[in-house]
Protein backbone atom coordinates (compact mmCIF):
# COMPACT_ATOMS: atom_id res chain seq x y z
CA UNK A 1 0.00 0.00 0.00
CA UNK A 2 2.66 2.36 1.01
CA UNK A 3 3.96 2.23 -2.32
CA UNK A 4 0.75 3.16 -3.93
CA UNK A 5 0.76 6.37 -1.68
CA UNK A 6 4.54 6.92 -2.71
CA UNK A 7 3.12 7.31 -6.73
CA UNK A 8 0.16 8.98 -5.79
CA UNK A 9 2.75 12.29 -4.64
CA UNK A 10 4.30 11.95 -7.74
CA UNK A 11 0.91 12.75 -9.71
CA UNK A 12 2.57 15.86 -10.50
CA UNK A 13 5.96 14.41 -11.66
CA UNK A 14 4.07 11.91 -14.01
CA UNK A 15 1.52 14.69 -15.08
CA UNK A 16 4.97 16.61 -16.39
CA UNK A 17 5.98 13.73 -18.12
CA UNK A 18 2.90 13.69 -20.28
CA UNK A 19 3.32 17.39 -20.82
CA UNK A 20 7.04 16.71 -21.92
CA UNK A 21 5.98 14.60 -25.03
CA UNK A 22 2.51 16.01 -25.82
CA UNK A 23 3.90 19.68 -25.97
CA UNK A 24 5.78 19.44 -29.26
CA UNK A 25 2.17 17.14 -30.58
CA UNK A 26 0.18 20.33 -29.80
CA UNK A 27 2.22 22.86 -31.38
CA UNK A 28 2.80 20.72 -34.39
CA UNK A 29 -0.81 20.71 -34.43
CA UNK A 30 -1.97 23.53 -33.64
CA UNK A 31 0.67 26.09 -35.44
CA UNK A 32 -0.56 24.50 -38.92
CA UNK A 33 -3.68 25.19 -38.06
CA UNK A 34 -2.82 28.98 -37.03
CA UNK A 35 -0.92 29.39 -40.32
CA UNK A 36 -3.99 27.81 -42.20
CA UNK A 37 -6.36 31.12 -41.05
CA UNK A 38 -3.72 33.47 -41.32
CA UNK A 39 -3.13 32.48 -45.06
CA UNK A 40 -6.81 31.12 -45.91
CA UNK A 41 -8.83 33.08 -43.61
CA UNK A 42 -11.62 31.89 -41.51
CA UNK A 43 -12.76 29.91 -44.14
CA UNK A 44 -9.54 28.67 -45.16
CA UNK A 45 -9.49 29.01 -48.73
CA UNK A 46 -6.39 27.82 -50.80
CA UNK A 47 -4.60 24.63 -51.55
CA UNK A 48 -2.11 25.44 -49.29
CA UNK A 49 -4.25 26.36 -46.22
CA UNK A 50 -6.02 23.47 -46.40
CA UNK A 51 -2.86 21.32 -46.56
CA UNK A 52 -1.89 23.01 -43.44
CA UNK A 53 -4.97 22.82 -42.09
CA UNK A 54 -5.80 18.96 -42.35
CA UNK A 55 -2.10 18.31 -41.45
CA UNK A 56 -2.16 20.26 -38.23
CA UNK A 57 -5.89 18.57 -37.25
CA UNK A 58 -4.23 15.06 -37.39
CA UNK A 59 -1.99 16.88 -34.91
CA UNK A 60 -4.67 17.59 -32.74
CA UNK A 61 -6.41 14.61 -33.07
CA UNK A 62 -3.43 12.87 -31.52
CA UNK A 63 -2.18 15.05 -28.72
CA UNK A 64 -4.86 13.71 -26.09
CA UNK A 65 -3.92 9.80 -26.87
CA UNK A 66 0.30 10.74 -26.70
CA UNK A 67 -0.08 12.68 -23.16
CA UNK A 68 -2.48 9.57 -21.89
CA UNK A 69 0.26 7.41 -23.05
CA UNK A 70 3.37 9.36 -21.01
CA UNK A 71 1.67 9.74 -18.16
CA UNK A 72 0.73 6.23 -17.61
CA UNK A 73 4.40 5.66 -18.77
CA UNK A 74 5.47 7.86 -15.96
CA UNK A 75 3.17 5.60 -13.86
CA UNK A 76 3.60 1.97 -15.45
CA UNK A 77 6.88 1.95 -17.23
CA UNK A 78 6.99 0.76 -20.79
CA UNK A 79 4.44 -1.60 -20.58
CA UNK A 80 1.94 0.92 -20.09
CA UNK A 81 3.01 2.82 -22.88
CA UNK A 82 0.90 1.60 -25.70
CA UNK A 83 -2.56 1.04 -23.55
CA UNK A 84 -2.19 4.65 -22.98
CA UNK A 85 -2.38 5.60 -26.46
CA UNK A 86 -5.09 3.08 -27.29
CA UNK A 87 -7.41 3.97 -24.43
CA UNK A 88 -6.06 7.85 -25.20
CA UNK A 89 -7.26 7.36 -28.32
CA UNK A 90 -10.71 6.22 -26.76
CA UNK A 91 -10.63 8.61 -24.91
CA UNK A 92 -10.21 11.15 -27.52
CA UNK A 93 -12.66 9.68 -29.82
CA UNK A 94 -15.34 9.56 -26.67
CA UNK A 95 -14.85 13.19 -26.61
CA UNK A 96 -13.57 13.96 -22.81
CA UNK A 97 -10.88 16.14 -24.03
CA UNK A 98 -7.88 16.62 -21.99
CA UNK A 99 -9.26 15.95 -18.71
CA UNK A 100 -10.01 12.89 -20.08
CA UNK A 101 -6.85 12.24 -21.32
CA UNK A 102 -5.45 12.64 -17.56
CA UNK A 103 -7.20 10.49 -15.93
CA UNK A 104 -7.42 7.83 -18.81
CA UNK A 105 -3.07 8.02 -18.64
CA UNK A 106 -3.19 8.01 -14.71
CA UNK A 107 -6.56 4.85 -14.87
CA UNK A 108 -3.58 2.49 -17.47
CA UNK A 109 -0.56 3.50 -15.22
CA UNK A 110 -1.95 2.16 -12.23
CA UNK A 111 -3.68 -0.32 -13.55
CA UNK A 112 -0.34 -2.12 -15.45
CA UNK A 113 1.78 -1.27 -12.36
CA UNK A 114 -0.51 -3.23 -10.62
CA UNK A 115 -0.28 -5.97 -13.11
CA UNK A 116 3.55 -6.20 -13.44
CA UNK A 117 3.50 -6.94 -9.61
CA UNK A 118 2.13 -10.74 -10.48
CA UNK A 119 5.55 -12.78 -10.28
CA UNK A 120 6.22 -15.16 -13.05
CA UNK A 121 9.37 -17.35 -13.71
CA UNK A 122 12.16 -15.18 -15.76
CA UNK A 123 11.83 -17.20 -18.98
CA UNK A 124 7.93 -15.93 -19.13
CA UNK A 125 8.91 -12.08 -18.37
CA UNK A 126 9.73 -11.30 -21.82
CA UNK A 127 6.68 -12.30 -23.62
CA UNK A 128 4.44 -10.93 -20.66
CA UNK A 129 6.20 -7.55 -20.98
CA UNK A 130 6.11 -7.23 -24.85
CA UNK A 131 2.10 -8.47 -25.11
CA UNK A 132 0.68 -9.83 -22.23
CA UNK A 133 1.13 -6.92 -19.56
CA UNK A 134 0.05 -4.14 -22.49
CA UNK A 135 -3.09 -6.01 -23.81
CA UNK A 136 -4.74 -6.77 -19.74
CA UNK A 137 -3.58 -2.96 -19.34
CA UNK A 138 -5.74 -1.98 -22.77
CA UNK A 139 -8.87 -3.84 -22.13
CA UNK A 140 -9.40 -3.37 -18.61
CA UNK A 141 -8.77 0.88 -19.33
CA UNK A 142 -10.50 1.18 -22.31
CA UNK A 143 -13.32 -0.98 -20.36
CA UNK A 144 -13.41 1.59 -17.87
CA UNK A 145 -13.31 4.34 -20.16
CA UNK A 146 -16.15 3.21 -22.21
CA UNK A 147 -18.58 1.45 -19.20
CA UNK A 148 -17.47 4.00 -16.38
CA UNK A 149 -16.38 7.39 -17.89
CA UNK A 150 -18.20 8.18 -21.34
CA UNK A 151 -21.71 7.13 -20.36
CA UNK A 152 -22.22 9.34 -17.28
CA UNK A 153 -20.09 11.90 -19.35
CA UNK A 154 -22.66 11.58 -22.31
CA UNK A 155 -25.79 11.92 -20.38
CA UNK A 156 -24.24 14.99 -18.40
CA UNK A 157 -23.72 17.09 -21.73
CA UNK A 158 -27.06 16.12 -22.66
CA UNK A 159 -29.11 17.66 -19.48
CA UNK A 160 -26.03 20.54 -19.49
CA UNK A 161 -27.19 21.69 -23.07
CA UNK A 162 -30.69 21.15 -22.10
CA UNK A 163 -30.18 23.81 -19.56
CA UNK A 164 -28.42 25.87 -21.51
CA UNK A 165 -31.19 26.01 -23.83
CA UNK A 166 -33.39 27.17 -20.49
CA UNK A 167 -31.35 29.78 -20.06
CA UNK A 168 -31.33 31.19 -23.71
CA UNK A 169 -33.62 33.90 -22.36
CA UNK A 170 -31.67 35.35 -19.53
CA UNK A 171 -30.14 38.37 -19.68
CA UNK A 172 -26.91 39.01 -21.94
CA UNK A 173 -24.71 39.41 -19.11
CA UNK A 174 -25.70 36.35 -17.26
CA UNK A 175 -25.93 34.20 -20.50
CA UNK A 176 -22.18 35.56 -21.55
CA UNK A 177 -21.32 34.32 -17.67
CA UNK A 178 -22.17 30.84 -18.25
CA UNK A 179 -21.07 30.80 -21.89
CA UNK A 180 -17.81 32.16 -20.95
CA UNK A 181 -17.30 29.92 -18.07
CA UNK A 182 -18.02 26.64 -19.96
CA UNK A 183 -16.01 27.77 -22.53
CA UNK A 184 -12.65 28.47 -20.22
CA UNK A 185 -13.60 24.94 -18.46
CA UNK A 186 -11.33 22.20 -20.30
CA UNK A 187 -10.25 23.95 -23.37
CA UNK A 188 -11.91 22.72 -26.58
CA UNK A 189 -13.22 19.23 -23.93
CA UNK A 190 -16.81 18.50 -23.78
CA UNK A 191 -17.97 21.17 -21.67
CA UNK A 192 -16.18 23.99 -24.21
CA UNK A 193 -18.20 21.89 -27.22
CA UNK A 194 -21.66 21.84 -25.76
CA UNK A 195 -21.66 25.64 -25.27
CA UNK A 196 -19.72 26.33 -28.55
CA UNK A 197 -22.66 23.50 -30.08
CA UNK A 198 -25.19 26.09 -28.67
CA UNK A 199 -23.34 29.29 -30.10
CA UNK A 200 -23.38 27.66 -33.73
CA UNK A 201 -26.43 26.09 -33.40
CA UNK A 202 -27.94 29.44 -32.71
CA UNK A 203 -26.22 30.93 -35.52
CA UNK A 204 -28.11 28.91 -37.68
CA UNK A 205 -31.10 30.80 -36.78
CA UNK A 206 -29.68 34.29 -37.59
CA UNK A 207 -28.65 34.61 -33.42
CA UNK A 208 -25.16 35.99 -33.39
CA UNK A 209 -25.15 37.49 -29.47
CA UNK A 210 -24.16 34.00 -28.36
CA UNK A 211 -21.45 33.58 -30.53
CA UNK A 212 -20.33 37.27 -29.69
CA UNK A 213 -20.03 36.11 -26.28
CA UNK A 214 -18.15 32.98 -26.63
CA UNK A 215 -15.77 34.13 -29.47
CA UNK A 216 -13.82 36.60 -27.09
CA UNK A 217 -13.74 33.65 -24.27
CA UNK A 218 -12.49 30.86 -26.85
CA UNK A 219 -9.04 32.84 -26.89
CA UNK A 220 -9.07 33.99 -23.56
CA UNK A 221 -7.11 30.87 -21.64
CA UNK A 222 -4.45 30.58 -23.88
CA UNK A 223 -3.56 34.67 -23.93
CA UNK A 224 -4.00 34.88 -20.13
CA UNK A 225 -1.76 32.00 -19.61
CA UNK A 226 0.91 33.24 -21.92
CA UNK A 227 0.86 36.95 -20.27
CA UNK A 228 0.73 35.28 -16.85
CA UNK A 229 4.51 32.74 -17.52
CA UNK A 230 5.84 36.15 -19.40
CA UNK A 231 4.88 38.46 -16.15
CA UNK A 232 6.19 36.32 -13.42
CA UNK A 233 8.56 34.28 -15.37
CA UNK A 234 9.91 32.36 -12.18
CA UNK A 235 6.57 30.54 -11.34
CA UNK A 236 6.89 28.46 -14.27
CA UNK A 237 9.44 26.05 -15.47
CA UNK A 238 11.14 26.17 -18.80
CA UNK A 239 8.95 24.35 -20.77
CA UNK A 240 5.93 26.57 -19.92
CA UNK A 241 7.51 29.50 -20.93
CA UNK A 242 8.13 28.24 -24.17
CA UNK A 243 4.65 27.30 -24.07
CA UNK A 244 3.47 30.88 -23.33
CA UNK A 245 5.35 31.92 -26.00
CA UNK A 246 3.35 29.68 -28.78
CA UNK A 247 0.51 29.80 -26.70
CA UNK A 248 -0.25 33.86 -27.46
CA UNK A 249 -0.34 33.20 -31.31
CA UNK A 250 -2.70 30.54 -30.59
CA UNK A 251 -5.14 32.58 -28.70
CA UNK A 252 -4.89 34.84 -31.10
CA UNK A 253 -5.85 33.03 -34.00
CA UNK A 254 -8.71 31.02 -31.81
CA UNK A 255 -6.76 27.56 -30.69
CA UNK A 256 -7.97 27.53 -26.98
CA UNK A 257 -5.98 23.97 -26.79
CA UNK A 258 -2.99 26.19 -26.54
CA UNK A 259 -3.83 26.72 -22.48
CA UNK A 260 -3.49 22.51 -22.41
CA UNK A 261 0.14 22.29 -21.29
CA UNK A 262 -0.53 24.44 -18.46
CA UNK A 263 -3.61 22.92 -17.61
CA UNK A 264 -1.69 19.72 -17.34
CA UNK A 265 0.84 20.96 -14.96
CA UNK A 266 -1.53 22.52 -12.49
CA UNK A 267 -5.10 21.31 -13.02
CA UNK A 268 -7.23 23.05 -10.36
CA UNK A 269 -5.59 26.50 -10.61
CA UNK A 270 -5.46 27.25 -14.29
CA UNK A 271 -8.54 26.13 -14.86
CA UNK A 272 -9.82 27.97 -11.96
CA UNK A 273 -8.27 31.03 -13.48
CA UNK A 274 -8.99 30.45 -17.04
CA UNK A 275 -13.16 29.86 -15.94
CA UNK A 276 -13.15 33.42 -14.04
CA UNK A 277 -11.12 34.87 -16.76
CA UNK A 278 -13.32 33.42 -19.61
CA UNK A 279 -16.52 34.14 -18.26
CA UNK A 280 -15.76 38.19 -17.22
CA UNK A 281 -14.98 38.01 -20.99
CA UNK A 282 -18.28 36.89 -22.02
CA UNK A 283 -19.88 38.72 -19.60
CA UNK A 284 -18.31 42.28 -21.09
CA UNK A 285 -19.32 40.55 -24.70
CA UNK A 286 -22.86 40.28 -23.52
CA UNK A 287 -23.15 43.72 -21.81
CA UNK A 288 -21.76 45.23 -24.83
CA UNK A 289 -23.62 43.33 -27.32
CA UNK A 290 -21.44 42.27 -29.13
CA UNK A 291 -22.56 40.43 -32.53
CA UNK A 292 -20.26 37.55 -33.91
CA UNK A 293 -20.39 35.94 -37.90
CA UNK A 294 -18.10 33.60 -37.82
CA UNK A 295 -18.05 30.30 -35.62
CA UNK A 296 -14.47 31.09 -34.44
CA UNK A 297 -12.93 33.32 -31.97
CA UNK A 298 -9.43 35.35 -31.77
CA UNK A 299 -8.48 38.23 -33.89
CA UNK A 300 -8.49 36.90 -37.19
CA UNK A 301 -12.35 36.98 -37.00
CA UNK A 302 -12.54 40.81 -36.05
CA UNK A 303 -14.11 42.06 -40.23
CA UNK A 304 -17.19 40.26 -39.42
CA UNK A 305 -17.86 41.35 -35.45
CA UNK A 306 -20.46 43.63 -34.75
CA UNK A 307 -19.35 45.65 -31.95
CA UNK A 308 -15.49 45.48 -32.39
CA UNK A 309 -14.52 47.62 -29.66
CA UNK A 310 -16.65 45.73 -26.99
CA UNK A 311 -14.97 42.54 -28.29
CA UNK A 312 -11.45 43.52 -27.86
CA UNK A 313 -12.15 44.76 -24.44
CA UNK A 314 -13.98 41.65 -23.37
CA UNK A 315 -10.61 40.20 -24.76
CA UNK A 316 -8.48 41.94 -23.28
CA UNK A 317 -9.97 42.08 -19.66
CA UNK A 318 -10.86 38.67 -19.77
CA UNK A 319 -7.04 37.33 -20.65
CA UNK A 320 -5.36 40.02 -17.84
CA UNK A 321 -7.84 38.37 -15.50
CA UNK A 322 -7.16 35.25 -15.73
CA UNK A 323 -3.22 35.80 -16.20
CA UNK A 324 -3.23 37.84 -12.58
CA UNK A 325 -5.46 34.97 -10.89
CA UNK A 326 -3.42 32.51 -12.28
CA UNK A 327 -0.08 34.09 -10.74
CA UNK A 328 -1.63 35.31 -7.45
CA UNK A 329 -2.93 31.27 -6.99
CA UNK A 330 0.66 29.51 -8.16
CA UNK A 331 2.48 31.66 -6.19
CA UNK A 332 0.10 31.21 -2.93
CA UNK A 333 1.15 27.01 -4.04
CA UNK A 334 4.64 27.70 -3.98
CA UNK A 335 4.07 29.64 -0.49
CA UNK A 336 2.66 26.54 0.90
CA UNK A 337 4.95 23.85 -0.49
CA UNK A 338 7.99 26.25 1.08
CA UNK A 339 6.15 25.83 4.45
CA UNK A 340 5.32 22.53 4.24
CA UNK A 341 9.15 21.87 3.22
CA UNK A 342 10.41 24.12 5.82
Amino acid sequence: MNEYVDLLKKTRAHLMTGVSYMVPVILSGAIPIALALIIGGTEVKGALAQFLMSTGGVGMGLFVAVMAAYIAYGVGGRAAIAPGLICGMIAQNEGTGFLGGIVTGLIVGYVTYTIRKVKLSRTLQPIMALAVYPLVSTLIGAAILVYVVATPLSNAMVGLTAWLEGLSGAGPIILGLVLGAMIGFDFGGPINKVAYTFGVGLMGSDVYGPMGMIGPAISVAPIGMALASFMASKLYSEEEREAGKAALILGLVTISEGAIPFAVADPVRVIAASVVGSAVAGAIAGAFGVLNHAPLGGVLILPVVDGIFGYLIALGVGSIVTALLANFLKGMGKNKEAVAEA
